[in-house]
C-alpha cells in the first residue's frame, strides 16, 4: 500500500461526461501546474483530448522556477503546441492568453463561413489537475466571478458553459486525474501541489517525503532549523504539543500547507525537459 491512496469517484464519473461535451467543443485551454509542467499531462488526459487543437497553459508561475518554466515553453512550442505562462494573480499572461484565444476563435468562425455555416461563438473546454487554477482563470476571463474558486481539489464538480467573450464560450470542468496513482512519486508531487485531497494520505507519513524531495528539487534550500526534518521544522516554528515536545500530527499539515503554498520560495518539481531530438 502506498503513502497516498486516491480514488475521486467524483472526478472518474466526471470523465464520461467530459468526453460527451468534448464533441461539442472547438478548442481546449490545456491547464497545467508550472511545478509539474510534465507530471500534470496525464496519459488519460491526452486520451481524452486525442488530436483536439489545444492552447497549453502554465498556471501558478509564481510558485516555480523561472528558468526552467521557461525552457519547458520553449519545449512544447517546439513540439507545435500553442503554449503560455499565466499568474492569474498579478494577471501575467492573461493579455497573451485572450489574444491566442481569438485568433483561435476566428480561424474557426472563417471555416464556417466557408462551408456556409452561420458563425457562434467558439466553445473552449478548461480541462487540467484538480485546483490548477482552471475556475480562477475562468474567472479572470470573464471578468467576474462566473466559477466556484477553492483552494482545494474538487471544489467543481459539474459541467456547464460561461461566455466571456462575444465570441468566446469556456467550459468549467472538474479536475482531471488517473482514477488510481500507481506511480507514488507522482502522487507525492500532487499532493506537495495540493492536487490531491488531504484525506487521502496521512500527513505524518508523507510530509517527510515531501521534505526530501523539496530539498532533492531545490538544493538550494537550507534551514536553519534545531534538528533536521519534520521534528525540526516543529521547534523552529513552535508547533508544540503539551508538555513541550513537537506536534507531529499539526507539524505535518502545516508543512504540507506551506509546501502548496510556495512559502519556501518557488520551487519547480519536474526536471528539465528532454533534449531536442528525444520525447519526455
Amino acid at each position: 500500500m502506498g503513502l497516498i491512496n486516491w480514488y475521486p469517484g467524483h472526478i472518474a464519473k466526471a470523465q464520461a461526461t467530459l468526453r460527451e461535451k468534448l464533441k461539442l467543443t472547438d478548442f481546449v485551454l490545456e491547464l497545467v501546474d508550472a511545478r509539474l509542467p510534465w507530471s500534470s499531462r496525464f496519459d488519460v488526459t491526452r486520451s481524452l483530448l486525442g488530436e483536439k487543437s489545444r492552447i497549453v497553459v502554465f498556471t501558478k508561475a509564481d510558485l516555480a522556477e523561472t528558468s526552467k518554466t521557461q525552457r519547458w515553453l520553449s519545449y512544447y512550442r517546439g513540439q507545435d503546441i500553442a503554449a503560455v505562462v499565466l499568474n492569474a494573480q498579478t494577471g501575467q499572461g492573461l493579455a497573451p492568453l485572450r489574444q491566442m484565444m481569438l485568433a483561435e476563435a476566428q480561424k474557426i468562425d472563417e471555416r464556417m463561413r466557408t462551408r456556409g455555416r452561420l458563425p457562434r461563438a467558439s466553445r473552449v473546454m478548461v480541462v487540467g489537475l484538480p485546483n490548477v487554477g482552471k475556475s480562477s482563470l475562468i474567472n479572470k476571463l470573464a471578468k467576474k466571478r462566473a466559477a466556484q474558486v477553492g483552494d482545494k481539489p474538487g471544489v467543481t464538480r459539474d459541467v456547464r458553459w460561461i461566455r466571456i467573450e462575444k465570441s468566446l464560450e469556456l467550459l468549467d470542468t472538474p479536475g482531471i486525474i488517473p482514477p488510481r496513482l500507481e506511480d507514488q512519486e507522482l502522487a507525492l508531487k500532487l499532493a506537495m501541489a495540493g492536487s490531491v485531497s488531504t484525506e487521502s494520505y496521512d500527513p505524518v507519513l508523507v510530509a517527510p517525503a515531501a521534505l526530501d524531495l523539496l530539498l532533492a528539487c531545490a538544493p538550494r534550500l537550507s534551514f536553519d532549523w534545531p534538528e533536521p526534518g519534520l521534528i525540526g521544522y516543529a521547534r523552529a516554528r513552535g508547533i508544540l504539543a503539551p508538555g513541550g515536545g513537537p506536534d507531529e500530527p499539526r507539524a505535518a499539515r502545516m508543512l504540507m500547507q506551506d509546501i502548496r503554498a510556495g512559502s519556501f520560495g518557488p520551487v519547480s518539481l519536474d526536471p528539465d525537459p528532454p533534449v531536442e531530438g528525444t520525447s519526455a
